[in-house]
């Protein structure tokens, strides 16, 4: 679902920043993989199952961490609450919010400005975080890697590589911040009391993995992708 969304997120600049057509391709491409990224926080993602236990288990302390450090009288008090309820009060902290967004797409900006071959490699990374979802077609996904590698390289600059990633980055966490639960993305910003208060952009009305939530992002995907080729005709 949020590969799905996150193929989206390059076709603005299409339209509004004269992005051609196979620059939006490749965006798209990076843009879905670091879509998945934020789920490291979470044992049985896709992110975590692409890049294996030892770095879900960095992520997971980063995270915790991050809130021990960090958290109001409030938000230790809703922590206690989690814990009781035997739920992990640090999934969806740290990796869902603006400042990791926004640092991860810094990150491959300077990549591919101080590396040759950085943006290739941030772009195949990018791609490769893709194969538990296509496991039977993993020759497809390297290939597709590949690619996604030399188009990087050749068509995109440093600041377009960079904004394919928060893109991608960004539309998970606005994703999650229309489910129940939300998202704390403004952290460390404190509001009501709370440095990790959750936004819930449609005031929680969507489930996560229900029906009202994949239907409108394979739709939106689906969208996407015919708006860009209809733009290359």
């Amino acid at each position: 679902m949020h590969a799905a969304i996150g193929v989206s997120a390059p076709v603005g600049l299409v339209v509004t920043q004269h992005v051609n057509v196979l620059q939006g391709f490749t965006m798209a491409a990076v843009s879905a993989g670091f879509a998945l990224l934020p789920d490291l926080d979470h044992p049985k993602a896709t992110a975590s199952r692409a890049l294996g236990a030892p770095v879900h288990k960095l992520i997971h302390s980063l995270c915790k961490a991050a809130v021990q450090a960090s958290a109001t009288r409030r938000d230790r008090s809703i922590i206690s609450y989690r814990q009781i309820q035997k739920k992990d009060p640090y999934h969806r902290t740290l990796t869902h919010t603006l400042a990791a967004s926004l640092a991860v797409g810094a990150l491959a900006y300077l990549l591919a400005y101080i590396f040759p071959m950085g943006a290739g490699a941030v772009a195949a990374f990018g791609v490769l975080m893709l194969w538990p979802l296509y496991r039977k077609t993993i020759g497809l996904v390297v290939l597709g890697a590949a690619a996604a590698a030399v188009g990087a390289t050749v068509l995109l600059d440093p600041w377009l590589l960079g904004l394919a990633v928060t893109g991608g980055y960004v539309s998970h966490v606005v994703a999650d911040g229309c489910t129940s639960l939300g998202v704390p993305a403004l952290w460390p910003l404190r509001i009501q009391g709370e440095r990790w208060w959750n936004i819930r952009l449609l005031d929680g009305a969507v489930t996560s993995g229900s029906f009202q939530e994949k239907g409108p992002a394979v739709g939106v995907a689906l969208a996407s992708n015919a708006l860009l080729v209809l733009l290359m005709l």
